[in-house]
């Protein structure tokens, strides 16, 4: 008896074990392969899918840069304190790591009522004993100070957290068919449920599933947006006038996905949109055109804030599919309306008429994020083909009118040489009826051409300005960092939109409603240190492909503030040089780049000629009169020639002479007598000063003994006690010598002196005697008396590769010693008392030039080549107001010809454009 109730025991035992097992198997079977969007409400605006919740997590933690930056929002805030409070959750029921959190993780978001998002939260659960522990791991934790309440719903247990803090939300969670379940709105937990036991999910919406297929692989995110529904979430952020105009469109497209990469300061999203080419979807213009290179930006200024592009292949195409959509809409009555009136205005179909000449682009610009500066931009097939169809309208206007065309156009004049014809329109909307609401507020009052563009805009001012800059080749391809961010753009696209977050972000919050535009102003650093958003759309078969960066850069970098800057082909091979123009007495600058091109600019900065020379210039560029009639030549040298050239570009006489050996310094010249019979001197490679009369010819009656050592120096010439002295060096010794070239003064201690430093003459006092002041490789000071006789000092040590310069900078009629080398200025007084000490963040890359802006103000120009810096200071180190600038070169300083304190300054930087400061 016992037996066989032992046997029956085993078997109900083993039969117990077995249905228990099929149960546990048929959980864990149940839990595989569960895709979370199958429990998305189909409803929802935006999902966020996440390959690992851990990594997602772990990111934001570390992150300390745009994360955090933008976590400053409530918006974004609200989104970080959940995930943070999941994972708090986790971290607290789970303290041994049984969980892993390596797993996908979904959220989307939904508008409840009229102004609040809520986000539904999905995370896998890999098997009901993981199910389990979870439930009952939350509902233990919670239970230490707070009740979980339970109830059913469509035979699902719902759970709800209360909050800790009464002004705060509860959270809401269930686990079915393999999902863990949360929100903090309990409405889209009991929506979750019921889509998951339908049959309608959101990937069989038109056009989701054929998005959700190109998703990439390894990235940060991937973010679904639901174009028809997601307008709504955005007009909650906008401005009342904006607001209801966003909630109610729904005719963008159908969906995009974007896939997210976080990269050094730089965010990328790009992916696909889905457009229904049978509903109105303003996206459908892009369908069937094919992408377009954008060339605009080559005349775009580069103080452009917002820059929109509308990359046109076929514009009859266009103009056909966008009748198609405003019928659509039932708007095409209304845009007909506005074409007729401007015909019976001007007597011409203006809508045929632009539409004839677009080739490729329309552009709309602002500038600068003023309101009243927007600029449409048309690129032509021929500006003068277009023009003809411009000026039909104002003459059909003017006739009516009885007025002229003259009384239609201004000449803006950039100089002398250039000018634009700028006229006014006889209406003022143009791109708007045209084109559309994007256009809206973009005046068509007055227009221009630049190149083959057509340029419109709203005043004579503005367009002038617009003009000026991009002559001078101030725009937006010149720009260093839009061209650096244009690398993660194609150079192809139906759609382009560029804003540069700083200059922008005053016109943008124009469209924010009165919080977000308070959270703005409050983080105003934060903004801006997304400094750059780039869009672009291409169509791409039957999708359109998006490409979005952002730029992130934690060093808030403000672009200098100039007069005007023009671009040269490359970097500068010296200092800008300030020539006068002898007809206008105004100045005008000659620079050469590293490609030997010299460039001589007029006041307004546009490049007036180039010509290439053989070499880079050696030494200065001088101006002398040589034919004694006021008109003013360049002279200089370059490695094998002597070049003389007029203010056209033009070699003058017999110039440019072959030089017997290379320079090794550039030319110095006297004019001994102030007659203007000039005298060229140029050291050269053979050791020997070869010396020139002003037409070219080997100057007779000077007979120079050969140096013994390569020259180090320019020659100089000084005149005291009418006696000349003509003074140069070669690596150990100096050289005093009459206009004969013979030795007038020997040395009595000679030294190597300094190669990148001149002679200075102090002329005599009570105490000493006429002499010449340098310094020789090591820092010390030689004073080189007209007798013979040598003293020196030592105020400091230095490498051989320091500037010295001898110069009054207190104004006590005395000199001080301005020592440079490596990061440091020091000033000493003749006594050798030290003046000041002052360091740099790196090193002094130019001899210190000293600037005398009145007897008692006088201040040392220093130029920071590594961080394309330049610094004014005065004698106590301090900095003048405005600076640094910009700038990697020598700078040159031009004073006003009206009398005022101010003063410009032109430098080049490296950018490649020669700058013009107007400074206080």
């Amino acid at each position: 008896m016992l037996k066989k109730i032992l046997t029956s025991l085993l078997i109900l035992l083993l039969l117990t074990i077995i249905v228990l097992g099929y149960l546990f198997l048929q959980k864990q079977r149940e839990y595989k392969g569960i895709d979370p969007f199958s429990a998305i409400p189909v409803n929802s605006e935006m999902i966020v899918s996440f390959e690992s919740l851990e990594q997602l997590i772990t990111k934001l933690e570390n992150n300390t840069g745009a994360w955090k930056e933008l976590s400053k929002f409530d918006k974004i805030a609200d989104i970080n304190k959940n995930l943070q409070f999941v994972d708090s959750l986790i971290s607290h029921f789970d303290s041994q790591g049984t969980l892993s959190l390596d797993r996908s993780f979904t959220m989307a978001s939904h508008l409840q009522g009229k102004n609040e998002i809520e986000y539904l939260y999905l995370l896998p659960i890999t098997d009901y004993l993981e199910e389990k522990k979870i439930k009952n791991a939350i509902i233990n934790w919670v239970s230490l100070d707070r009740s979980v309440s339970e109830r059913k719903y469509h035979d699902i247990t719902l759970y709800s957290i209360p909050p800790a803090n009464p002004k705060e939300k509860g959270l809401h969670f269930t686990f079915s068919k393999g999902l863990f379940i949360a929100s903090r709105s309990m409405l889209l937990v009991e929506n979750s449920v019921l889509q998951l036991s339908t049959e309608n999910s959101i990937c069989n919406s038109k056009g989701f599933e054929q998005i959700r297929r190109t998703i990439g692989k390894n990235v940060d995110a991937n973010i679904f947006l639901n174009l028809k529904t997601f307008p709504k979430q955005v007009s909650l952020s906008l401005d009342k006038d904006y607001s209801k105009f966003i909630r109610n469109y729904t005719n963008f497209a159908n969906w995009t996905e974007l896939d997210l990469s976080f990269r050094n300061k730089i965010i990328l999203l790009n992916g696909f949109t889905y457009s229904d080419p049978q509903q109105a979807n303003l996206m459908n213009l892009f369908l069937q055109q094919e992408p377009v290179k954008m060339e605009m930006e080559a005349i775009i200024p580069s103080s452009t804030s917002i820059l929109a592009i509308l990359g046109i292949d076929d514009a009859s195409l266009h103009q056909g599919k966008y009748r198609r959509y405003l019928d659509q809409l039932g708007q095409l009555s209304e845009y007909q309306k506005n074409i007729n009136e401007v015909k019976n205005k001007t007597g011409v179909d203006y809508e045929e008429a632009i539409y004839s000449i677009i080739y490729k682009e329309v552009g709309l610009a602002f500038t600068e994020g003023l309101t009243n500066k927007r600029f449409t931009i048309i690129r032509t097939k021929s500006a003068s083909i277009a023009k003809e169809k411009m000026l039909e309208m104002i003459q059909g206007n003017a006739k009516k009118e009885q007025r002229s065309l003259s009384y239609y156009m201004r000449t803006y004049r950039l100089d002398k040489e250039t000018s634009f014809d700028i006229y006014k329109l006889p209406e003022e909307q143009l791109p708007e009826k045209l084109f559309g609401t994007f256009f809206a507020g973009a005046s068509s009052a007055y227009f221009t051409f630049i190149d083959n563009y057509l340029i419109m805009g709203p005043d004579i001012s503005s367009l002038s300005e617009f003009i000026q800059e991009s002559v001078l080749g101030k725009t937006l391809n010149t720009n260093q960092t839009y061209m650096e961010n244009k690398e993660f753009l194609s150079n192809k696209a139906n759609f382009y939109l560029y804003a540069s977050t700083p200059r922008a972000n005053g016109f943008i919050s124009t469209f924010l409603d009165a919080e977000l535009q308070k959270e703005i102003q409050d983080h105003k650093q934060s903004v801006n240190k997304f400094q750059a958003i780039g869009l672009q759309l291409s169509s791409n078969r039957n999708l359109i492909y998006n490409n979005l960066f952002i730029e992130y850069d934690p060093i808030l970098e403000l672009a200098p503030q100039t007069e005007w800057e023009s671009r040269l082909d490359t970097c500068f091979g010296h200092k800008p040089y300030l020539v006068e123009n002898h007809y206008t007495k105004e100045n005008e600058i000659l620079v050469q780049d590293i490609n030997n091109q010299l460039h001589l600019l007029n006041p307004s900065g546009r490049i007036l000629w180039k010509k290439t020379l053989e070499s880079q210039i050696i030494g200065k560029v001088h101006q002398i009169d040589l034919f004694k009639n006021g008109k003013l030549q360049y002279l200089f040298t370059t490695k094998n020639m002597l070049h003389l050239i007029d203010r056209n570009g033009e070699n003058v006489g017999n110039y440019p002479i072959k030089l017997k050996s290379e320079a090794v310094q550039g030319v110095s010249i006297f004019d001994y007598d102030n007659n203007k019979n000039y005298r060229f001197f140029i050291p050269c490679q053979d050791k020997i000063i070869y010396a020139y009369t002003k037409d070219g010819r080997t100057l007779t009656g000077w007979n120079p003994n050969k140096a013994e050592n390569e020259i180090t120096c320019e020659l100089q010439h000084f005149r005291v006690k009418n006696k000349d002295y003509i003074v140069y060096a070669d690596r150990y010794r100096a050289y005093i010598l009459n206009r004969r070239g013979e030795e007038r003064i020997k040395l009595k201690d000679q030294f190597s002196k300094s190669v990148k430093n001149p002679f200075y003459l102090e002329n005599a006092t009570g105490n000493t005697a006429d002499r010449l002041v340098s310094t020789d490789v090591n820092g010390t000071i030689y004073y080189c008396y007209f007798d013979g006789s040598v003293e020196k000092k030592t105020f400091t040590q230095l490498s051989d590769s320091h500037f010295f310069v001898a110069a009054d900078v207190d104004s006590d009629d005395k000199n001080e010693y301005l020592f440079a080398d490596y990061n440091f200025l020091k000033i000493f007084d003749a006594s050798g008392t030290l003046i000041l000490d002052k360091k740099f963040d790196s090193g002094i890359s130019f001899r210190p030039n000293v600037y005398s802006f009145s007897r008692r103000n006088i201040e040392i120009g220093i130029c920071l080549e590594d961080e394309n810096k330049i610094l004014l200071i005065d004698k106590e180190g301090t900095i003048h107001e405005g600076f640094p600038l910009k700038g990697n070169t020598e700078f040159s300083i031009g004073f006003s010809k009206n009398g005022d304190k101010s003063f410009h300054l032109y430098v080049g930087d490296n950018r490649n454009f020669l700058l013009n400061y107007s400074v206080q």
